[in-house]
């Protein structure tokens, strides 16, 4: 129990120092030197103090004493992240110390670096960590690189294509994840038997590379792709049944080289392929280019829907029959033109949905600064869900519009069990004057409800 008393303690005390590397040996040199309490406790103890700290300052523990000479050597999770005071450095500290770790299982390795300038980190640096970390029963690696425009790429070791243990994985930017002739990204998640969650973002600086980006993984069950505007590759491939969460992402690359070139020249986008994923239960889509002929099918499985899709993709949500009896939770953009006529298709199309949140964030308003509302047509009967069914509504960035008004009546009006109902308008862009605005918060507080518990927020 005393022993107990001081670890609970020293971690909090340790871990609040942490961001001062030398704050932290001071304290606990004095610690050490007044009363050396800590260092009398168990190893495994003591790891528990430095596991929370970034490796580097868990490392500097080391000139305390022979007592914690080499302990930060047995943490199961190495972290490191560069700073450009000490890139040189750090570099040749990882370069001496990974081969010579001694923990026997390692839970974790994350390296967040720039490469491709001078006295930086090198892609053979980063290939043999990444190798010396694979022979140790890796289970998670995060590889956040960010390469000299001109370098090349970094090519991830062999070895990593054949690690049994591997269950997370996240590669950002320079990362060749798929060339053609070693089928790298194909290989390494065939060959990694237990790989449950991926994360792979991609920069587009291999795009003419990639014809067919393919995703096959039996046991993944967590898949989020953030793919650049840049990358022109013909087909997303996907045999994930176990998957349970999937986020899929188009962004405008943000390289120099990419800015004058027209990202809707002559590319219809990428089509979109995959097997049935029965256990999928939440889906993110922010896309431009995604082909959502192929896609819909995936959403009839789901119970949380988040999307932002282009005004073609109505025609291909609506299918007569479709019902979304699983689906609880809907988030949708309003950034598009044809947005509330998705919405409405999913009222209809959603008997059980609980909660419904429309949003527009400000990255998104200048691709639609006052997108319209057409639903009004679309409706001859009251959807069943807001019957019986929904408790919650939010609409996070509103114009202000009039028949952005009459839509947040209709769903007050109608909604027999609502509980909760949220209205934020822009602060950036209104249709409303100060003075506007405190008159349709009056008119839509006074106006009528369909539950009587429900209650209206004005933020």
């Amino acid at each position: 129990p005393q022993g107990l008393k001081y670890i609970t303690a020293g971690v909090k005390t340790i871990q609040y120092f942490a961001v001062f590397s030398d704050s932290l040996l001071q304290f606990v040199l004095g610690v050490c030197q007044d009363m050396d309490k800590i260092s009398q406790l168990p190893d495994e103890l003591l790891l528990k103090v430095l596991l929370p700290l970034p490796t580097k300052v868990a490392a500097n523990t080391s000139i305390l004493s022979k007592r914690w000479e080499f302990l930060w050597m047995w943490l199961p999770k190495l972290e490191y992240d560069h700073s450009m005071d000490e890139r040189k450095s750090l570099i040749d500290f990882i370069t001496l110390n990974m081969p010579q770790h001694r923990a026997p299982v390692i839970e974790s390795l994350r390296l967040n670096f720039s490469y491709g300038y001078e006295g930086s980190v090198t892609r053979e640096d980063i290939r043999m960590w990444v190798a010396i970390a694979v022979t140790r029963f890796l289970r998670e690696l995060s590889l956040d690189l960010y390469p000299n425009f001109e370098s090349q790429t970094t090519k991830l070791p062999s070895s990593l294509y054949t690690c049994k243990s591997l269950v997370i994985l996240k590669l950002e930017e320079g990362i060749l994840v798929d060339v053609p002739h070693q089928k790298s990204l194909h290989r390494l998640l065939s060959s990694c038997p237990v790989l449950e969650d991926l994360f792979v973002k991609h920069n587009g600086c291999e795009s003419e590379h990639l014809e067919t980006f393919s995703v096959i993984v039996p046991s993944l069950q967590r898949l989020t792709l953030k793919i650049c505007r840049g990358s022109f590759f013909q087909a997303l491939v996907m045999n994930t049944p176990s998957l349970k969460y999937f986020k899929f992402t188009d962004y405008t690359c943000e390289h120099d080289d990419f800015s004058d070139i027209d990202f809707d020249f002559d590319y219809n986008g990428y089509s979109f392929y995959s097997d049935d994923m029965p256990k999928l239960e939440e889906m993110e889509v922010d896309s431009t280019y995604l082909d959502t002929e192929n896609f819909v099918s995936l959403i009839t499985y789901v119970k949380r829907l988040s999307l932002c899709l282009p005004d073609q993709a109505e025609k291909a949500l609506y299918r007569e029959g479709l019902v979304l009896s699983q689906l609880r939770h809907l988030k949708l953009c309003s950034c598009t033109i044809k947005w509330s006529k998705l919405l409405v298709l999913f009222l209809k199309d959603s008997p059980n949905l609980q909660e419904l949140v429309v949003h527009l964030t400000i990255d998104h308003t200048d691709i639609c600064e006052d997108p319209p509302v057409c639903w009004e047509n679309q409706l001859n009967c009251v959807p069943g869900c807001l019957l019986s069914s929904l408790g919650t509504f939010k609409w996070i960035g509103i114009y202000g519009s009039q028949k952005e008004l009459d839509l947040v009546k209709f769903v007050l009006r109608n909604a027999c069990c609502l509980k909760t109902a949220t209205i934020l308008f822009r602060s950036w862009d209104s249709a409303l004057e100060e003075d506007e605005l405190e008159m349709v918060i009056q008119d839509l507080s006074l106006s009528s409800r369909g539950s009587k518990d429900v209650k209206l927020v004005f933020v």
